[in-house]
């Protein structure tokens, strides 16, 4: 997978660049996060490794990722406005300035109905986004089916592998092109993230 941060926004750049008030920033980010939040937890618990599923499938993103996401999202902005009004404490300059930010490409028009449907389709972008990207630097994807593994996508050579590495979390983890895609996205997402910022 791209880097969940801050790759996986930064592949979404194009959007907020076209329509910087119109997508909901916010959301968009954090639907890009979302299945491997939602992967992530249930990887933890049950599995005791990461590895795809329910939420890198587009029954996922879009059922499971798209209430996780906008629960997200409130709590974040929620979050992020406490801790940069000029009255909070406890917040560090660092933290101060990283909330105004959130706060500032934040743009809310008013209607809390609108608002949120707007959040909503920002959430599912972003999430369908990731579950798209990680199909092309994956070994195996869940993307139309999250109980079975997809049918090879890009034929045998994607899944070559060239060696092993074992990993916090992926103790056996093959490297081969899927990985090289992995590398390529990862490395223009932070960049992509880093040179086009949304403006406040």
């Amino acid at each position: 997978m791209p880097l969940g941060f801050p790759s996986h926004q930064g592949l979404l750049a194009p959007l907020w660049r076209r329509w910087p008030a119109g997508i909901a920033v916010l959301g968009l980010w954090v639907g890009a996060i979302v299945p491997d939040l939602v992967d992530g937890t249930e990887n933890l618990i049950v599995r005791g490794r990461f590895e795809q599923w329910i939420g890198h499938s587009l029954l996922g993103a879009t059922v499971v990722g798209v209430p996780v996401g906008l629960a997200l999202t409130a709590l974040l902005r929620r979050a992020a406005r406490r801790l940069a009004a000029p009255a909070a404490t406890g917040a560090g300059p660092w933290w101060r300035t990283a909330a105004a930010y959130v706060v500032a490409i934040d743009h809310r028009r008013g209607a809390w109905l609108p608002d949120l449907g707007r959040d909503a389709l920002a959430v599912w972008i972003g999430a369908l986004s990731h579950v798209l990207f990680d199909l092309l630097s994956h070994e195996h994807s869940r993307l139309c089916w999250p109980f079975a593994a997809d049918p090879d996508w890009f034929g045998a050579w994607w899944r070559a592998v060239w060696f092993r590495v074992s990993a916090p979390g992926y103790p056996d983890y093959p490297i081969g092109p899927h990985f090289v895609g992995w590398l390529l996205l990862s490395g223009l997402g932070i960049w992509m993230f880093c040179r086009f910022r949304p403006r406040p």
